[in-house]
């Protein structure tokens, strides 16, 4: 299992980065595809209608989400999924990205 992305309880603005890359470790372009990251919790949706991903250099397979306080207004352990797709291809990751999301004090 992955390390879980650490976060606070109503964090906004954290970028996580996302570097694509295909079984043999090359970057994959990201140019025709749109990317997503859907954060879950079990079944449940936490950010619904925000969940696409900007580009900042699309060739070389990179992608980012800034994370919203909506996103991050309950602890615990959630999941993520990214998603890339366009007309004719959706591919989703294996697995998930674990998000910790932590009390602030």
């Amino acid at each position: 299992m992955n390390t879980a992305i650490q976060l606070n309880q109503n964090d906004a603005g954290v970028k996580i980065v996302f570097l694509c890359r295909d079984e043999d470790g090359r970057p994959v372009d990201l140019t025709k595809y749109a990317v997503d990251f859907f954060l879950y919790d079990g079944e449940t949706l936490l950010n619904e209608g925000r969940t696409l991903c900007g580009k900042p250099d699309s060739e070389l397979g990179e992608a980012d989400y800034v994370i919203t306080a909506e996103d991050t207004s309950a602890c615990g352990l959630f999941m993520g999924k990214l998603r890339l797709s366009n007309s004719v291809t959706d591919i989703r990751n294996i697995g998930g990205i674990p998000v910790e999301i932590k009390e602030s004090f």
